[in-house]
């Protein structure tokens, strides 16, 4: 696959995110996604939950650059929160086949993230 290929998907894939479109980044992602995060690998259905989980706090995503070699990419971003966090620098490297992100790996500061999580708790009651 072309790098301007997977630089597209990378590009879009984070957009999605950040535009809390999740319908469109279903779209984005392999029925077999393997994703981790911190030595946590979830499957596809685990990362459409963590992800909305987050959208309450997130504002956006600005990315900052993307680098690809064949089929994979590697997306440096912003992630925008109303928190005290404000914004926290991520990285995702991306395996992408046949159009569809099928490896997903999260590499961000947990200190500095630590604030998003701690207004997540705030403001979403636990089950009941």
């Amino acid at each position: 696959m072309p790098d301007a290929c997977v630089e597209g998907i990378a590009r879009s894939y984070i957009q999605a995110v950040g535009s809390h479109n999740m319908d469109t980044l279903d779209t984005f992602l392999d029925e077999d996604l393997v994703a981790t995060f911190a030595g946590t690998v979830l499957d596809k259905a685990g990362w459409m939950a963590a992800l909305k989980r987050l959208l309450p706090v997130l504002v956006r995503n600005e990315i900052r650059e993307v680098f690809t070699d064949r089929d994979r990419a590697c997306i440096v971003y912003d992630f925008v929160t109303d928190t005290a966090a404000g914004a926290v620098r991520c990285i995702e490297l991306l395996t992408i086949t046949a159009d569809k992100i099928r490896e997903i790996e999260l590499v961000l500061d947990r200190i500095a993230f630590a604030p998003v999580n701690e207004s997540l708790k705030a403001r979403i009651p636990p089950p009941r």
